[in-house]
């Protein structure tokens, strides 16, 4: 009877035993195959990642050499939409030159074209093109000058020449271009003889700096620029208007009304100079003499300062962060502007216009900078 439990346990122990291991095999089979079906999801997913990506690289390659195609072509990428009345200053930045078009200049050139900066940190360069100056008495007559020795570049002098008789049209009469283009010898001539006043008190940097309350270093004056000038009055057998200042005047309110349109802006306005709604900027120009300077520096870039309310170092340091703007008027593109960092350089330079400009101008800014104007 005992040997017969025995066997029965030991039956029974065997099949325990023979139930686990068929529990084991089918747990290590059910592994193998689960670890099959997870590296095969894995696979798919990786191969259907590697299509999407090559997909959308496919996509990119085709979107760019799309962009590409209608640069070469002239197509234009759509610019913001500007107001459909008035005047309208849009940021540019991010959007390219339409239908862009290669063109040069000369280093010569583009020294003359009215964005030169020159002020106590920026000096005249060493190449100016001062052989191109020319006077105004004789290339035009019917500019009033206080001599025949006031010297601007031939561009100046053309929208002075429209400037001035536009203003008698309006019954503006009585202008006067006392002083234009200083050379470096009569610069020189007034700091030293400004210096020689305070020599016996002062020396060094208080000298420097006392004498440049009253004359620029030579090299730093805008008289150097050769597209700026002193405006002031005159009229035969008038004691009444002689005996009153330029800025007095209704003249210098028309001049400081009109002048953009002529591509003239009055380079350094002080609080309450040359009239009441004057704010001041000599904070950024340096400059707080009470001064009736005007200066050319082309019609779109003085639209451009009249619009946004800036002198010409304001202007300057909104393009170096603003590289390309556009001015319209009632909906009607009138100026594009672009800034090109480089152009330090002696040599002649090539850059990008749109070929739908009717004009363009190419100016050096002395900072280092190219700025492109486009009339439409």
């Amino acid at each position: 009877m005992a040997k017969t439990q025995g066997s029965d346990a030991y039956k029974k122990l065997v099949r325990i035993l023979i139930v686990l291991f068929v529990l084991v095999v089918l747990c290590c089979a059910g592994y193998i195959l689960m670890d099959q079906s997870i590296n095969a999801q894995v696979e798919e997913n990786g191969r259907r990642a590697a299509e999407e990506n090559a997909q959308l690289m496919s996509q990119y390659q085709q979107a760019k050499a799309e962009e590409e195609a209608k640069k070469e072509q002239g197509e234009s990428i759509q610019w913001p939409t500007p107001k459909a009345e008035g005047w309208d200053v849009l940021d540019l930045t991010d959007y390219p030159i339409t239908t862009p078009l290669k063109v040069s200049a000369t280093r010569q050139s583009i020294l003359m074209n009215g964005m030169l900066l020159l002020n106590h940190w920026h000096s005249l360069p060493a190449d100016f093109p001062e052989s191109e100056l020319l006077s105004v008495y004789t290339v035009d007559k019917n500019i009033p000058v206080s001599g025949s020795d006031v010297k601007l570049f031939p561009e100046a002098i053309t929208a002075l020449s429209r400037l001035i008789a536009d203003a008698k049209e309006d019954g503006m009469e009585g202008f006067l271009v006392d002083e234009g283009y200083r050379d470096m010898a009569k610069q020189t001539e007034y700091y030293d003889e400004a210096a020689a006043n305070y020599a016996d008190s002062l020396y060094g940097a208080a000298l420097e700096e006392k004498v440049r309350q009253s004359v620029n270093v030579p090299g730093t004056s805008e008289y150097q620029s050769g597209l700026s000038f002193r405006m002031d009055r005159y009229l035969k057998n008038n004691p009444d208007f002689m005996s009153k200042k330029f800025y007095e005047l209704e003249l210098s309110d028309w001049l400081l009304e009109n002048c953009w349109e002529y591509g003239f802006v009055f380079r350094f306005p002080v609080e309450g100079y040359p009239n009441e709604t004057m704010q001041d900027k000599s904070y950024k120009t340096g400059e707080s003499k009470k001064l009736s300077i005007y200066r050319y520096v082309g019609v779109p870039h003085a639209t451009a300062m009249h619009l946004m309310d800036m002198c010409m170092e304001e202007y300057v340091e909104y393009l170096v962060l603003h590289p390309h703007i556009a001015i319209y008027e009632n909906g009607q593109l009138r100026y594009e502007i672009t800034r090109i960092p480089g152009g330090n350089t002696a040599a002649d330079v090539t850059v990008e216009i749109s070929r739908s400009a009717n004009d363009y101008s190419i100016s050096y800014d002395n900072m280092g900078g190219l700025i492109v104007s486009m009339s439409y």
